[in-house]
């Protein structure tokens, strides 16, 4: 729900736990375009939530977390999609 960056089922911080698990499925094979996307989020956030609070716009880390430290966090807790290959013999 924009312009307060709520999810409109929850009623959470957008993106919320079940828009993070959308978000990773939808752009499993782009993590390129999910953080692009995501960077367009936070700038829109930046200026919707700024013109409805002027004065408290928030921690600026925070927000960036919010937005796009968790994709990070996410790949790096997920365990590996393929085993490791033995070297080849040459």
């Amino acid at each position: 729900m924009r312009p307060l960056w709520l999810c409109r089922r929850c009623g959470h911080p957008w993106p919320c736990g079940a828009a993070k698990v959308v978000l990773m499925a939808e752009y499993r094979d782009s993590p390129v375009s999910l953080f692009l996307y995501l960077a367009s989020c936070l700038h829109d956030a930046i200026d919707d939530l700024h013109q409805l609070h002027p004065h408290n716009t928030g921690n600026t880390a925070d927000v960036f977390d919010r937005f796009l430290g968790w994709p990070t966090q996410h790949r790096r807790r997920r365990p590996p999609t393929t085993e490791p290959q033995a070297p080849q013999e040459t």
